[in-house]
């Protein structure tokens, strides 16, 4: 049963008790609204008159200047969580005083400004208490969660208004008007055990990754950052307008549509009538609210729903201008009570998120309190002034008029929303990226000192000398005749490439770079077999190397040394591809289509090929997308049936783990590519948020995609970028059958973890056969040994590759690292402690070693491995 309805409201596993606490605290609060509303409405036109609503309009900003300016240095000076328990004792005092000065029956004229006070009050905390509320809520969840969860919210709020509504239209015969501020008051006493609760249950989650240690207190910055807002954010601009001018609409709806129902109708009438409108209307909000709003956003997009309201009042108002009545009153009360609040609410609240993180809350505080009400302001010196020489048709023209303009505002909105997430998520995050930071220039004094650096004996200090010479310096051109001698000695220092003394090639890479030019094809193979062996210095030069010879057939081969490059050396090879020019296209393409490629080699390639053709890299993104989603789809049901089997191998769970991270490497290169074609923002801000720590900025980024990409895309990524489960239907049948799949069809690690498992689960004479499509060319040293010691052949006594990976993930420094990271760390893995302080491994019953420096050459290959070795050093929190 609880399966059933996680799966028909989306809520996920544990999820319920916060729900249904914040639920039940949204629902008190509208409940007391309910009351107050329903039976304030109906003592205000008794008492005063539909037609006395503009200056209620007109006065509404001067009550919310003051609440604004209030709530605003509570919001910043104080937490949130005390404004919420302020707000609650002022309903308590404000219901009881209320109560009692209507009770006490005031002298004219102060009774009558008594029911200005009244419907004053009545607006003031009609905005008030639903911006509290989901000001305090919003510190609970992120983007993803809210849009999953805040509709739900809506629908305990609508709910709790409907409630408010039916007890006053069932009490109104029985208790007068006023006596509903006392029952108002007792609500907001049984809501304050709830909101203490909430406090003491939940955490608060930062807004982004840099306020996770508290945030600002000092008013005058918030303040500031309020008004910079509006002047560096058109998004900001854009939501403003059209808040203001939905309100504009609002009011002339509520206007009309009281205007034409309180004529002929008592007190006790428009009261039981208003409960009824209120109740019907509420019931279509919780409809909305829990069965259709997350859906439509979903499917539609936040942006896309903007225009659901503004649509609607066209409408409403284009009805009223050609029949008018009673009908067209209903459509009014129902646009502003029910799609107003069931749809436009529930949008705002995600329309928000996207406003700067740092003053999202006083920026929406300023700008429902002030803003809005200005609204108000404009819209009721209007009606004064206008609603006497005006029938109700020519203000439904006007309304007409008014909705055309908010659909137009509405499509800036949409224009500027991407890039206003693209910027949320950009704040707070660190670029140290930037090649400007440390590009070294040198004057003439500095090159004469690295020149003679460079020529003491070999140390660290002349390869680093030697390289900052040769990267920084202009080759001269060569003379004709020197080029015949210059080929023979390329020759003889191609030769020594295939020393096996890395110093020997080392000397002979550095002559290389003096002499090698195009035409020198012979090099290429012995230069790429060096690139992933060699020392850092030494990789740099084979690139210049490469770039140098401009032989387009070593395409295939740089790509595949790519694994094993360091992020700047990969940026390195990539302008050496591009340097290759429009011939190298063809074998790009092959690298990109090809799914067992290396991720890493396929981003290269993708770049690579954008940069050299980005007509052409576009005329194949969506097929490439395409196929990479349909083939990682699968995917993640084979994970899960591994993870589901662990307990039958110690193979199983490493095997499971590497289907997870294939996935995310997947969904990375997907969000690349797309990238690359304009669909989303900054590529690398875009993975740091995703993997952000923080489920605020994580919940922008994925909103961020979510709004870039077309459904259908959306509907593939959603549940690799959510990291949801799915149904493992399409991983069933015979375990071993499954295991060879991956054998058969995989390479690397995981088809080496597969093989270990079968190991494990088939009879030993029928492993070889099991075992045969893994053999293949090329094999590297340690998934050879891998397999002859799965096979049993003699002299393979080294532990498995899996067996090493699994002794390297118990060390907390290396457990969160990637799976080639940690098998180029099981590739270096030796017999005898090396080096000074070795780190000792546990495998196969024996201690294997780790050097110090080849823990640091693999650091510097794999950055994840390197931030994972920071993190265990640093207790503090980090965005990945």
């Amino acid at each position: 049963m609880q399966a059933l309805l996680n799966r028909v409201f989306k809520v996920e596993p544990g999820e319920w008790p916060k729900l249904l606490q914040f639920g039940l605290f949204g629902l008190l609060l509208q409940t007391g609204m309910g009351v107050g509303f329903a039976a304030g409405d109906a003592a205000f036109l008794t008492h005063v008159g539909a037609d006395k609503l503009p200056v209620i309009f007109l006065l509404t900003p001067v009550v919310m200047l003051v609440y604004t300016a209030v709530f605003s240095y509570l919001l910043v000076r104080f937490s949130i969580d005390r404004v919420v328990e302020a707000t609650l004792g002022l309903l308590i005092a404000g219901g009881a005083v209320l109560w009692a000065l209507i009770e006490i029956g005031l002298p004219k004229p102060w009774d009558t400004t008594l029911y200005y006070a009244l419907k004053l009050y009545l607006a003031m905390w009609y905005i008030g208490l639903y911006t509290l509320f989901w000001n305090f809520t919003d510190t609970y969840f992120d983007i993803q969660d809210a849009k999953r969860l805040f509709p739900l919210f809506a629908a305990f709020c609508a709910l709790g208004t409907t409630l408010g509504a039916l007890i006053v239209s069932l009490f109104a015969n029985v208790l007068p008007m006023h006596a509903f501020m006392l029952v108002w008051a007792g609500v907001a006493v049984a809501t304050a055990p709830m909101a203490l609760l909430l406090r003491r249950r939940w955490r608060r989650i930062a807004d982004t990754d840099t306020d996770l240690d508290g945030e600002s207190t000092d008013v005058r910055t918030q303040a500031l950052r309020v008004v910079r807002t509006f002047r560096t954010s058109p998004y900001a601009v854009a939501l403003v307008l059209t808040l203001f001018v939905t309100l504009l609409m609002t009011n002339l709806a509520e206007f009309q549509y009281s205007t034409v129902l309180q004529k002929g109708r008592s007190e006790a009438e428009l009261a039981g009538l208003f409960g009824r409108l209120y109740a019907a209307t509420n019931v279509f909000n919780l409809v909305v609210c829990l069965f259709v709003f997350n859906r439509l956003v979903t499917r539609a997009g936040v942006r896309n729903v903007a225009l659901v309201l503004p649509l609607t009042y066209f409408a409403v108002f284009a009805y009223f201008f050609m029949a008018g009545g009673e009908p067209a009153a209903f459509a009014a009360f129902f646009a502003y009570h029910g799609v107003l609040t069931s749809i436009e609410y529930n949008n705002q609240n995600l329309l928000f998120n996207a406003t700067p993180s740092a003053v999202k809350r006083p920026f929406r505080t300023v700008v429902e309190g002030l803003a809005e009400p200005l609204a108000s302001l404009l819209a009721g010196g209007f009606l004064l002034l206008a609603a006497r020489h005006s029938d109700m048709r020519e203000l439904s023209g006007i309304g007409v008029v008014l909705g055309a303009g908010l659909v137009g505002v509405v499509m800036a909105l949409r224009h500027y929303y991407p890039g206003a997430m693209e910027a949320n998520m950009r704040r707070g995050w660190l670029n140290f990226g930037d090649p400007d930071i440390a590009t070294p220039v040198f004057d003439a004094q500095a090159t004469e000192v690295l020149k003679a650096k460079a020529a003491e004996p070999d140390s660290g200090t002349a390869a680093a000398a030697r390289w900052l010479l040769h990267a920084h310096a202009t080759k001269p051109p060569a003379h004709p005749a020197a080029e015949e001698e210059e080929s023979e000695a390329t020759k003889a220092f191609a030769a020594k490439l295939a020393d096996p003394s890395p110093s020997v090639r080392k000397y002979a890479l550095q002559a290389l770079v003096s002499v090698v030019g195009p035409g020198d094809i012979g090099l290429v193979g012995p230069l790429v077999e060096n690139l992933p062996v060699m020392d850092r210095t030494s990789r740099r030069t084979i690139l210049e190397l490469l770039a140098a010879i401009g032989d387009v057939e070593a395409v295939p081969q740089i790509l595949a040394a790519a694994a094993q490059l360091s992020p700047r050396e990969l940026r390195a090879a990539e302008a050496v591809l591009v340097g290759f020019g429009e011939a190298a296209i063809p074998r790009l393409m092959q690298a990109l289509r090809n799914y067992q490629t290396p991720y890493r080699a396929r981003s290269m390639a993708a770049r690579a090929l954008s940069t050299l053709s980005h007509a052409q890299f576009m005329s194949q993104l969506d097929r490439l997308v395409r196929e990479e989603l349909g083939e990682t789809g699968p995917r993640l049901a084979v994970a899960q049936r591994f993870e589901a089997e662990a307990h039958r191998s110690p193979a199983m769970s490493l095997l499971a783990h590497a289907y997870r991270q294939r996935i995310g490497e997947s969904v990375d290169f997907t969000l690349e590519l797309l990238a690359l074609g304009g669909l989303l923002p900054d590529f690398d801000l875009l993975i740091v948020s995703l993997h952000s720590a923080n489920p605020k900025v994580r919940g922008n980024a994925i909103e961020a995609i979510a709004a870039g990409v077309d459904h259908t895309t959306w509907r593939k990524l959603e549940p690799l970028v959510n990291r949801r489960e799915v149904a493992t239907g399409g991983a069933g049948g015979e375990l071993a059958a499954l295991l060879k799949e991956v054998v058969d069809t995989t390479h690397g690690f995981e088809a080496a973890a597969a093989a270990q498992a079968l190991r494990d689960l088939v009879p030993e004479g029928e492993l070889a056969a099991h075992l045969r499509g893994a053999i293949e060319p090329g094999l590297s040293d340690i998934f050879r040994d891998s397999y002859a010691r799965l096979l049993g052949l003699p002299g393979a006594d080294r532990p498995t590759v899996v067996d090493l990976v699994a002794a390297i993930r118990e060390r907390p420094e290396f457990a969160a690292a990637s799976t080639d990271a940690q098998v180029a760390l099981a590739e270096r893995v030796t017999s005898e402690p090396a080096a000074r302080k070795p780190l000792e491994l546990s495998a196969g019953g024996r201690s294997w070693w780790l050097s110090r420096p080849d823990i640091d050459e693999v650091a510097a290959r794999y950055p994840d491995l390197a931030l994972t070795m920071l993190k265990v050093q640093d207790g503090r929190a980090y965005a990945a």
